[in-house]
């Protein structure tokens, strides 16, 4: 009895062993140990010269109050992000500039939309088809457009512009607010405060008719959405991430289940099968503000460092990455110091983001070592 016993939880175990490697296989194309010219990076554009990644400015500021956002893309670059990326072997990079955000400040146009003012549609609307033209071009010749804000009405223009390139996109918005406010519910009149009403095919019954955006057309779901991080949310937003049901972790969440159970959860969410083009959209003030204090809506509790990296690391191993933005570094609203240390953790969040972290910088070899751990998981059994 004893006997047949063993044999039937030793059965067991092997069959539980092979549909977790089914579920593993099957559900996310997931590569250990990986750099990224090692990995299966889901190139569109292959070419003898490795992972293709192509580098755009977008220095609008014109989506919210504080000056100084505009010279995110400069203080990113100068904080060695070319330098960074450029050595990596199968990697190759292409800087395409800023394009130009024709905005002066202190010349603010409204839009009336009843108690609140939308503040420079003209101007937002401008810059971002220009940076939707840019990012389309850009996905033409490169695997992934990496877009440096700037602030998060930029979201405007490259979603669009990478939804133009590729189809059926998957959007992971890591941020501390959700940016899902329509122009009527907003408090601020912030256009950064609402990219994702332009951009959502749920969200068009509540679009209002502003001439400026007519070009931007719906080409997300709710359902291929997802948020981490969010934690100052308004009354409008939270309306309609349950009427909608959008998926999303917020920071208490990641404080409850860990950082490693919320990604798992929203990218199976967002992207159940694994291949569809994931577009990245980080937002600076995700991470709490002792990490990155140079940025304009700063929101006590955030993420540490540690889980903002852990966040680009498993974006990177789904191979799916297929544009990206980093927005609302502004180094204008804190001290030298402050500003270098936020660009520089920006860097950092974009290498981790293209599977360059430390981690991925040793030389392993991932069959050798799955191999062991099977050998020592089976020695261990009974």
């Amino acid at each position: 009895m004893a006997s047949s016993t063993r044999t039937l939880l030793s059965k067991c175990r092997t069959l539980l062993r092979q549909n977790v490697d089914n579920v593993r296989g099957s559900r996310r194309n997931y590569h250990e140990g990986t750099g990224l010219h090692r990995r299966n990076f889901n190139t569109h554009n292959k070419t003898d010269g490795g992972v293709q990644i192509g580098i755009l400015g977008a220095p609008i500021q014109s989506g919210q109050r504080n000056h100084g956002v505009q010279f995110g893309p400069e203080a990113i670059r100068k904080a060695g992000l070319i330098e960074h990326l450029d050595h990596h072997v199968g990697m190759t990079i292409k800087d395409f500039g800023d394009v130009e955000a024709g905005y002066v400040q202190g010349h603010a146009d409204f839009y009336l939309t009843g108690k609140t003012p939308l503040r420079n549609p003209t101007s937002t609307a401008q810059a971002n088809s220009k940076v939707a033209d840019t990012v389309e071009n850009i996905l033409k010749s490169c695997d992934v457009c990496l877009t440096l804000g700037g602030d998060h009405s930029t979201a405007i223009g490259t979603i669009t512009g990478h939804a133009r390139a590729r189809e059926n996109i998957s959007v992971l918005w890591v941020d501390a607010h959700p940016d899902l406010n329509t122009p009527v519910s907003s408090p601020s009149g912030n256009i950064h405060g609402m990219p994702l009403h332009f951009l959502m095919h749920d969200l068009q019954n509540e679009r209002l008719s502003i001439p400026e955006f007519d070009w931007v057309k719906p080409c997300i779901t709710s359902s291929n959405l997802g948020y981490i991080a969010i934690r100052d949310i308004d009354p409008g937003e939270i309306a309609i991430m349950k009427r909608y049901n959008i998926p999303h972790c917020s920071i208490r969440e990641i404080d409850r289940n860990g950082i490693a159970h919320c990604m798992e959860k929203i990218l199976d969410m967002i992207n159940p099968s694994g291949n569809r083009p994931i577009h990245l959209s980080f937002d600076i003030d995700s991470l709490d503000p002792s990490i990155a204090p140079a940025t304009g809506t700063r929101v006590r509790g955030g993420l540490t460092y540690r889980e903002g990296m852990y966040i680009c690391e498993e974006v990177a191993r789904t191979g799916c990455l297929s544009a990206m933005d980093l927005v609302e570094v502004n180094p204008e609203l804190s001290n030298f110091r402050e500003a270098k240390r936020t660009s520089e953790v920006a860097v950092e969040i974009i290498k981790h983001a293209l599977g360059l972290s430390d981690t991925y910088k040793l030389e392993r070899h991932p069959q050798q070592t799955r191999l062991k751990c099977e050998l020592v998981f089976s020695e261990a059994q009974p």
